[in-house]
């Protein structure tokens, strides 16, 4: 069976692009590789801790993270809270680095239905970013061995069942919880709770 009977026909995402364009300046060969702190330092992103001193009265307290873009070029700051896990920073770092990079404004200052928008585009270019379609080959063709639940997915992209789901929705428009072979084809799995 070819790969390319595996793969869903879609069309090119604008998300997906950015995200290809970002990666394309490195030489990741495999997922776990992709470092946020790396693609930060090259963009000419600062992290730096977010904590009482950094919190504004306004702001939120159970808020992890938030950036402020600089005033040329995709520079920036992006503030993370102290104290979380590895793979929770990942995430939260590449969503504030696509705020930065895909935005250019400070989330602080704007209206609610706008941040909504710019938090979905931010997510989605995030999981373009952190799990590429490139490696995403790989699990499909893992798949036609060995039955991958998500679980599998999440470790080798070392991200969360959560983020690797909403992932593969944006490939097939649906929940998909892992890949099996049956018969030699390789289908999608969901879960039945």
């Amino acid at each position: 069976m070819q790969l390319g009977q595996l793969l869903p026909k879609t069309k090119n995402d604008y998300w997906e692009e950015r995200a290809n364009k970002v990666l394309s300046h490195f030489t990741y060969k495999y997922p776990d590789e992709i470092d946020m702190y790396e693609i930060c330092w090259r963009y000419g992103i600062r992290i730096m801790p977010l904590d009482k001193p950094f919190l504004e009265e306004n702001v939120d307290e159970g808020i992890k993270a938030f950036s402020i873009p600089g005033k040329k070029n995709r520079h920036g700051v992006i503030y993370l809270r102290p104290g979380l896990n590895a793979i929770e920073k990942k995430l939260l770092l590449a969503e504030e680095f696509c705020h930065i990079y895909a935005h250019h404004i400070s989330q602080l200052a704007t209206d609610s239905s706008f941040i909504a928008k710019t938090e979905n585009q931010a997510k989605r270019m995030s999981a373009y970013l952190l799990m590429p379609a490139r490696f995403l080959e790989d699990v499909y063709v893992a798949a036609a061995d060995q039955m991958v639940v998500i679980s599998d997915i999440a470790d080798y992209f070392v991200v969360t069942e959560e983020f690797a789901r909403y992932r593969l929705e944006l490939v097939f428009n649906r929940r998909v919880d892992g890949f099996a072979t049956i018969k030699g084809n390789v289908g999608s799995v969901e879960w039945v709770e």
